[in-house]
């Protein structure tokens, strides 16, 4: 089975094959500190949302908001610098 860039061997392409020979690609590992923080911020959200829905219950639309910053926060972690 070829690659679809024939010019770059899979190694370098970040490719490993299944057993049966496919191609897959990889996810390149992430810094350990960055799983930490990562971990971090979850649990921070998880505080943070369920203090915020015990203080008040009825504020639907504003707890859906607190989950997008969260989101929005992890989503810039993962931005290269």
């Amino acid at each position: 089975m070829k690659t679809a860039n024939t010019n770059k061997p899979a190694e370098e392409l970040k490719q490993k094959r299944f057993p049966t020979g496919q191609l897959r690609f990889t996810q390149p590992a992430q810094p350990a500190k960055s799983r930490k923080t990562r971990k971090w911020l979850k649990i921070v959200e998880f505080v943070v949302v369920s203090f915020a829905t015990w203080l008040n219950p009825e504020a639907g639309f504003l707890i859906f908001l607190l989950k997008l910053c969260f989101q929005i926060l992890e989503m810039l972690q993962d931005e290269p610098k």
